[in-house]
This record gives structure tokens, sequence and C-alpha cells, in this order.
């Protein structure tokens, strides 16, 4: 590792946005893209990077700023700022070690699809982003680059498989028949699924809320921009600011908001080419085979349910903000709590009632898992981002993918008692969780196919 690392320091001093733009370039042109279109994304994922820079130190600079002076005037210690996903994963992207992650997971997917141990050919380049983070994440705590990349390998295997186990279930919901979702977050069904089980035991199936109706009652408040004004505002006035910087804060919060989605489709933007020329080479290799392509959450974004949860929990989420003893985040960036509510819509089959609840119970766990990896985010910001964060301010990521997981993974790295105690219970669940999601979709799947005992 000291050998490969030497080979590409010349490149990594550059900064991770001409290195990761010299990389995905090189990749292209390894799946056979052609040069011109190779060197389009790559240059793309380097913009991509530069610009989460800007705007994370935009955001410091003005949000952050002004949540000093909120915390000063509440007497609330919350000193780190969520970033969100975007910033999030764009930083990861700019570990010295990020671009090793690309070819472990590629080979990985190739190997299982060999050896007919999975049928998901994943093309959700994006989210390769993700392994990098955990990569990170146990580097950081053990010292040790190859047990983050060994961490991560076994991620993307349970994605893998995890998507192998759910595709009629997400056919179901979205009537779309061949695909599958690897995304990291599903995951989360480990300890949701037993959740999910005793809603289903205790709530009447009769409860029914129409979704759409009330997100229609809700309009131009559920808009990133508004929610982004909204809490801008209310951070300035409760931090003692005038009218005038009251509604200047409003307007740069709501920019950061607007901005963070932006930005990150520029990642998308740079990987799907390079996505799509992946799956031609590999489909090349592998004629005749049955696959489900692997794709990203948004193929589940049209339902109401996502969005009328996320928008309504928002109250709750800062009332929990503020009075949850040792809680130091300040929700900003992940208000729409995706990596949450989006399993819970999965697990549930879009039951509003059961999302909202599980979405109530997992909060604090979200946000102390917030807590607890701040430094951990400020330290990665710092030093492959170019960020500097003023003294006492750090920053976070509430509503991260897997967030339990993480934290359990970390802490048993760590060889805590904690982390061997949840590492024994996640093992536990983890098998009680695939063998009830496997007969679920056994079950699903007669359904779809006109079974009249499984429908």
């Amino acid at each position: 590792m000291n050998l490969l690392e030497s080979f590409f320091q010349g490149l990594i001093d550059l900064g991770a946005p001409v290195f990761l733009a010299f990389i995905l370039t090189a990749i292209g042109l390894i799946f056979r893209m052609k040069p011109t279109r190779a060197v389009s994304a790559g240059l793309t994922l380097g913009v991509a990077l530069a610009g989460i820079s800007l705007v994370v130190d935009y955001m410091i600079a003005n949000v952050g700023a002004a949540s000093q002076a909120f915390i000063e005037n509440t007497g609330v210690t919350l000193s780190a700022l969520d970033m969100g996903w975007p910033p999030a994963l764009g930083l990861a992207w700019g570990w010295h070690f990020a671009f090793l992650m690309f070819p472990i997971q590629i080979v990985i997917n190739l190997v299982m699809l060999a050896f007919r141990w999975t049928s998901c050919l994943n093309v959700d380049m994006w989210n390769v982003g993700n392994k990098v983070l955990t990569a990170f994440l146990v580097q950081h705590v053990s010292g040790q680059v190859w047990l983050g990349f060994v961490v991560a390998g076994a991620q993307s295997v349970a994605e893998l498989k995890n998507a192998d186990v759910t595709r009629y279930r997400l056919q179901k919901l979205t009537g779309i028949p061949g695909v599958s979702m690897p995304h990291p977050m599903f995951l989360t069904g480990i300890w949701l699924y037993p959740i999910v089980k005793i809603m289903d035991r205790l709530l009447p199936s009769t409860w029914h809320i129409e979704a759409q109706a009330l997100r229609n009652k809700i309009g131009v408040f559920g808009e990133n921009h508004v929610m982004g004004f909204i809490i801008g505002c209310l951070i300035g006035a409760v931090g003692g600011y005038g009218l005038s910087e009251t509604l200047t804060l409003g307007i740069q919060a709501a920019a950061a908001l607007t901005l963070f989605p932006l930005v990150a489709k520029l990642f998308t933007t740079a990987l799907t080419p390079v996505s799509e020329a992946a799956t031609n080479f590999t489909k090349k290799r592998f004629g005749g085979r049955e696959f489900t392509i692997g794709l990203d959450w948004p193929v589940m974004a049209g339902r109401s349910e996502h969005w009328l949860v996320m928008i309504l929990t928002i109250p709750v989420l800062l009332a929990y903000a503020l009075i949850l003893p040792g809680n130091l985040v300040l929700p900003f960036g992940g208000l729409m709590n995706i990596c949450l509510v989006v399993p819970l819509f999965f697990f549930t089959m879009g039951d509003f009632v059961k999302m909202a609840i599980g979405t109530v119970i997992g909060l604090p766990m979200q946000l102390y898992v917030a807590t607890y990896f701040a430094p951990y985010f400020t330290s990665l910001a710092e030093s492959s981002g170019g960020v500097e964060t003023p003294e006492g301010q750090m920053l976070g990521w509430f509503g991260m993918d897997i967030s339990e997981l993480r934290y359990i993974v970390v802490e048993a790295v760590q060889v805590t008692p904690v982390g061997i105690a949840l590492g024994a219970v996640t093992v536990l669940l983890t098998i009680y969780y695939f063998r009830g999601i496997s007969a679920d979709d056994r079950a699903i799947r007669k359904e779809l196919e006109g079974d009249p005992v499984a429908a």
C-alpha cells in the first residue's frame, strides 16, 4: 500500500479535483469510452469536487457564523453544522485513497456475477462514494487503509445480496421489472425490519392516510429554497440579528440548500457515462445471463409518502436537536431525511402511518450518531476537502446512510465493549432480516405472477 501511495503521490499532491479527474478519465478509457467523453467525465468530476468545497465554505461563512450566535443566545450547544449528503459524500471523494474503491467495487460485482452469487449488475457509480466513506471511517480509527477497504468491500457484497432479495418488492412498489436497489441505505433494514414487523402486529391495517392530498396542502413549503429561507431566518432571529441581516441570512441559507443538489448533479453527470460504459463492458462478457440493473433510489422518488413524511417531521427533528442531552448537531443540509424515510417507505410498502412512527423513533439515534461522527467529518473536510473550520465549529452529516451500522462497525473495529455487544446483536439481526425479507420477496414474486394463494 505504501508503494501504491508513493506511485500516485504526484497526482495526489495536485489536490482531489485534479487527481480524481485523471483517475476517472483513465477508468473511462479502460471501459472503452471515447477519449473525448472520458476526458469530459473526468473534468466534470473535478468541477463537482471543487464546487462542493465552494458551497461548504459558503455555508460555513454564513450559516455557520450565524449558528454560533444562535448557540450563544439559546445556551444550547450545537457546535456541529449539518452538511447533508451532497457535501459529505463529495468530501469523501477527496480522500487520498478514494480512487481504489472504483476497481474494488467493479471487481467484486464481476466476481459475484461470474460465480452466480448475485444477479445484480450495479451501475450506480455515484454510491461508490458511500463505500469510500466507510473505508475512510474505518481507516481513521484503525490507522489501517487495507482494513477500511475490507469493510467497504463487505458492504458492497451485502448491498448486492440485499438487492437480490428485494427485487420483487421494488417491482411491486414501482411497477418496473428487471431492476434492483443496491443502495447502502436499504441495509438499514437489518435494524428497521424487526420494528416494522412489530408495527405490523400492533397497528390496525385499516389505518390509512392519503399522502398526495396532504402534500398538495403543504405546497411551496416543501421546496428546498423555501425551507432554507425559513430555517435561515429562524437562526438569524434567535441569534439576535437585525431584520436586514436576518433576511439576508435567509437568502444565504436558501442558496446553500438550493446549490447542494445542483452541485451533486454534477457527480451524476460525470459518473453516468462511465457507468453506462461499465454496463456495456460487463454485458459483453456475460452474454445470455438474466440481470437486474442496480439503480439509485430515485427510481421510487415519484411517491408522495417520502416527501410528506420528511417535511412533516422537520419540526420534530428540530425539537429533538434542541432538547436531547449530548446532541451537538444543528440539522440543516439533511432536513429532508432521505436515508431513514426512504427505507421506511420500502419496508412498510409505503404505509404512511408506519413511516411517520418509524421516523419519530429513529431521529434521536441519527442525531447521536451524527454527533459521534462530527469530528471525523471535520477531519475529512480539512484534510481532503481543503475546508477550514473556525475554532469550536465542526461539520457533521445528519441522516447519514446506515448510520447505526457505521457506528457499530467503527466501535467494533476499536474492540470496545459497546462495539462487540452491538456487533453480536447485528449478526443475529442480519440472519433474521435476510431470512424474513427473502421469504417476503418470494411471496411478492408469486403475487406478481398471479398466484392466487400468495395474493
